[in-house]
């Protein structure tokens, strides 16, 4: 029902988009003369004016009048960004406020068969400056509100931010030329206004409709104001009636990461919840299930919460977030439960589209680090740009390997980096082999670096790398501006102390036991060795390699 309603909104907004940009534009042609924007009007503008056009321009009117007021009464808070409280407030101002000039153009052309021609319309603007005045606010109100609908539908689609700025200018040149547009053909209309004979002509029509009809027509713009506020005013006091009858059924405690607690009434969504307790948190969408910004990761309760519905599953799905992640704007608990937000929420829409947070699901990979020995002294025999010269020259060598073994760059410390092996899934049974073949791949690389650091600088430089296996959570994490897909757990921590004992044990590589059995992977038994790896209690089986002397692993 939801997707269904989603989908009338955004299909009846794009009809009412359309119309309104034709119709400014038909306004702009006014710049060149009253002729040409009724030579448009006829044309482009026809689609409109037959009946087909009007049932789905009306419609579309109606039906977004009544999913503003439905909005207002399944709000169980009203608190919301300043930006949907402008678009709400102008959707609702829009329905009166187009009254008007709904009658002054098809009212009069139903009952007193009056073409509402440009000649007409624009005559009538000029003898009545508050008609002038009805129109500009209107174009202003219906405007800004299709800009904010269409902006906050936009903004999460690909390539959008790519012509935000040439549609920054179509968004003030399109309503400024209508508005030249109608400047330049009431200058043209001020030729006859003193004409009496060419007044009659134009109102021709309209002279021949009775006294009735105009006053019945000149009285619904008035009455059109008293519905609309009468049934806000209904919708507000049927919501407030839900809300007691929800609060009759209980309510639910939110534990925050922080530790606070909050309570809610059932009924509430958790975005609402939240809103309600002046807790800030994400949601670029508004709390439409549009994005995934709002998403939060639940501990306990989990097993308590009802199943995600069609939107939100298919949010969900987009990210392929497991089963602890939910929508905050879509959920409503109905128990206890404690939560995790994953995206920040003072953050900016750019950065709320990255993952940003740590979020992630635990899946097998094999972790490699890398690290470049003396580093340190380097520094003192060489000029600094010459350091990072050097470090450059190294990094790409090591990207290239990387590349080249199906290996993923992960993080960068320094003078050393962590890879990640068997992220795809069709070469997660080849993950060691994978690394092995990334190291071997490494050190030829920085053989043939350190002939060209010997003629240049007259130095070399050697590394040490560490290799190990294991679950892990994977996933985009870091800050927001600069998120990456790394991997963190007990697992990634073995294979950086086991980069650090290469040092100890004087070799180039050290890969643990566990990891190369799992691939069965041959080895020699004596060079098997029982490490002490800070951090941990127990001992880890490993091998202990030099460069020139790596396993060999089968081709793929």
């Amino acid at each position: 029902m939801k997707r269904t309603e989603a989908k009338l909104r955004l299909g009846t907004g794009l009809v009412l988009a359309l119309y309104v940009v034709q119709h400014l534009i038909n306004h702009a042609f006014g710049i060149v003369s009253i002729e040409a924007a009724e030579a448009y009007r006829k044309t482009v503008g026809a689609m409109f004016q037959i009946l087909p056009g009007q049932i789905l321009l009306y419609g579309s009117i109606l039906f977004h009048a009544v999913i503003a007021l439905r909005s207002i009464y399944r709000r169980s808070s009203l608190r919301m960004p300043f930006w949907q409280w402008m678009q709400l407030l102008f959707g609702l101002s829009i329905l009166p406020l187009v009254v008007g000039h709904a009658v002054g153009n098809r009212g009069f052309d139903l009952l007193g068969n009056i073409d509402p021609n440009y000649f007409s319309v624009i005559t009538s603007l000029s003898l009545n400056p508050e008609f002038l005045v009805k129109l500009i606010f209107l174009i202003v109100v219906i405007w800004i509100h299709m800009a904010i609908g269409l902006h906050f539908w936009l903004r999460l689609k690909a390539g959008y931010h790519r012509y935000l700025p040439y549609l920054y200018a179509l968004v003030i040149l399109i309503p400024s030329l209508a508005y030249v547009g109608v400047y330049r053909m009431l200058r043209q209309a001020s030729a006859w206004l003193d004409d009496q004979q060419r007044l009659d002509q134009i109102y021709a029509a309209k002279i021949k409709m009775s006294a009735a009809d105009i006053e019945f027509l000149s009285g619904l713009e008035g009455q059109s104001w008293i519905v609309m506020l009468a049934l806000l005013l209904l919708t507000l006091v049927a919501r407030q009636l839900r809300i007691w009858s929800q609060a009759r059924h209980g309510s639910y405690s939110i534990t925050c990461a922080d530790g606070g607690k909050v309570r809610a009434l059932n009924g509430l969504s958790l975005l609402e919840a939240l809103r309600e307790a002046r807790i800030p948190h994400a949601s670029v969408c508004g709390g439409r299930a549009r994005c995934t910004t709002c998403r939060v990761r639940v501990g306990n309760g989990l097993d308590q919460l009802p199943p995600p519905n069609e939107l939100e599953a298919r949010a969900l799905a987009r990210i392929q977030a497991g089963k602890e992640i939910r929508l905050a704007c879509q959920l409503h608990p109905q128990a206890d439960l404690a939560i995790t937000p994953l995206v920040m929420a003072n953050q900016s829409l750019s950065n709320a589209l990255h993952a940003g947070g740590v979020q992630g699901h635990e899946e097998y990979v094999v972790a490699m680090f890398v690290d470049m020995r003396g580093s340190t002294n380097l520094g003192e025999r060489v000029l600094a740009y010459d350091v990072v010269f050097i470090l450059n020259r190294f990094f790409t060598e090591l990207s290239s390997a990387l590349a080249d073994s199906h290996g993923h760059y992960a993080q960068f410390a320094g003078d050393g980096l962590m890879a990640l092996y068997g992220l795809d899934a069709a070469r997660k049974q080849r993950a060691c082999r994978d690394a092995l073949d990334g190291a071997r791949e490494m050190f030829r690389r920085i053989a043939q670096l350190n002939q060209q650091l010997q003629l240049e600088f007259g130095e070399s430089v050697q590394m040490g790398i560490g290799i190990h296996g294991g679950e892990a959570i994977v996933g985009t994490m870091g800050p927001p501006k600069t998120p990456l897909l790394t991997a963190v757990g007990d697992n990634i921590n073995i294979a950086a102390r086991l980069e650090a004992q290469t040092k100890v044990q004087d070799c180039d590589l050290i890969v643990s036991q566990d990891t190369l059995q799992r691939e069965s992977i041959e080895f020699p038994a004596d060079r098997v060795r029982e490490l002490e790896v800070r951090g941990r209690d127990n001992h880890v089986l490993a091998c202990c390699f030099d460069s020139d002397n790596l396993p060999q692993v089968d081709a793929d």
